[in-house]
């Protein structure tokens, strides 16, 4: 039997996920339906009721007694909305540079946004939702603690490494927030409850929250595939080898296969702030914002490897990103797409290279590697 602690703790919201509470909150915030307001002993209840049937579905046992932490969400703005982070502002840098955003982007605005918006999340055997955010579809909050108990289980169960770069991190994560959400899934077929809205699309007039959103949109596929192949066993022994690539998550077959990704080098001579693999899945919200998800889909897949490094001496901002293809062909494709997003954003191309207020882009292709260098001064 499963017995549930209730604490009134708001210190240790620092041990929060920030990625798995903003984009479960966010995704809560834009779907609010009819409510009834739900007090704090109907999550205790519904805690100690969905955790039983979680290890049913799942197949395996809490080792320790889940927890609720309730917190508010004047408690959640004070520790987070007075400063930006400031891997948070480089990142938003970084979105510029490299196109997926207009150069008057404000990524402090969208992660202010999202403070506040959330209403369940998990970290290690404790579960946190927000006291007066509880007013949610009795249906949905079902789903809502079905998916964060999950996570309570996969804290004790399974150890993940710590990722390398933003595309393994995201693969990580999607792996799993699909796990959970697999067990949401079934958790609600077999309540009978219908149409629970869930995250199934990403929102790309943001790409700052898409990418939030990564995990989610392409994890449950991914998981559901693993369960089809091997059943749960099979999900627990990926913990084990999980993906290092979105490009194992978004196509399933290429994990079984044991496909690999291509290292990148790259060496810059300048002060190197950010280094990092972004991943198929970045060229995916470039494209699917810009252009369509058929073809945002379908020039990922040919995705092999990329690494992006940013520079910052004080003066000046640059920028170098490499990213290389299946093909010479879809090398030359993207850096066409390239071309007509920089278009959209007001740039003007002279001699080969892109001009903005204050930013200048350069693009070559070398066989099937694409070579963007961005100054911004």
């Amino acid at each position: 039997m499963i017995v549930m602690r209730v604490r009134t703790l708001p210190t240790l919201f620092v041990l929060l996920t920030l990625l798995s509470a903003f984009t479960l909150g966010y995704y809560l915030s834009t779907h609010r339906l009819s409510y009834r307001v739900i007090t704090v002993s109907d999550v205790e209840e519904l805690v100690f009721d969905v955790a039983n049937e979680v290890s049913i579905i799942r197949g395996l046992t809490f080792k320790e007694l889940p927890n609720t932490v309730i917190i508010n969400s004047s408690a959640v703005i004070a520790t987070w909305g007075d400063g930006i982070p400031s891997n948070v502002v480089v990142l938003g840098e970084v979105l510029k540079m490299t196109l997926l955003t207009p150069k008057d982007y404000n990524i402090s605005k969208s992660y202010r946004a999202l403070l506040g918006m959330w209403v369940a999340a998990s970290a290690g055997n404790t579960i946190y939702v927000v006291s007066d955010n509880l007013g949610v579809e009795d249906a949905l909050l079902h789903r809502i603690l079905a998916h964060e108990l999950t996570h309570v289980l996969q804290y004790q169960y399974f150890t993940l490494p710590t990722p390398k770069n933003l595309d393994e991190s995201l693969a990580l994560k999607s792996l799993i927030e699909g796990d959970a959400d697999l067990v949401a899934d079934t958790y609600v077929e077999r309540k009978g409850f219908k149409g629970v809205i869930k995250i199934t699309k990403l929102l790309f007039e943001d790409p700052f929250i898409s990418l939030q959103l990564i995990p989610y949109v392409f994890g449950g596929n991914f998981v559901r595939k693993l369960l089809d192949v091997g059943g749960w066993e099979l999900i627990n022994k990926v913990y084990g080898e999980p993906p290092k690539s979105m490009k194992h998550v978004m196509f399933p077959e290429k994990y079984l296969s044991g496909e690999l990704t291509i290292n990148v080098t790259s060496s810059v001579n300048c002060n190197v702030v950010y280094d990092d693999v972004l991943g198929p899945s970045y060229i995916y919200v470039m494209i699917g914002k810009h252009f369509n998800e058929s073809l945002a889909l379908r020039i990922s897949s040919s995705w092999v490897g990329d690494r992006v490094m940013y520079c910052d001496d004080g003066l000046g901002k640059y920028l170098e990103w490499r990213v290389r293809w299946t093909s010479n062909e879809v090398a030359a494709e993207f850096r066409r797409m390239l071309d007509v997003i920089a278009t959209m954003y007001g740039g003007v191309l002279i001699e080969d290279e892109l001009y903005f207020d204050g930013l200048v882009i350069n693009v070559e292709v070398w066989g099937d590697e694409v070579v963007m260098r961005s100054l911004k001064y």
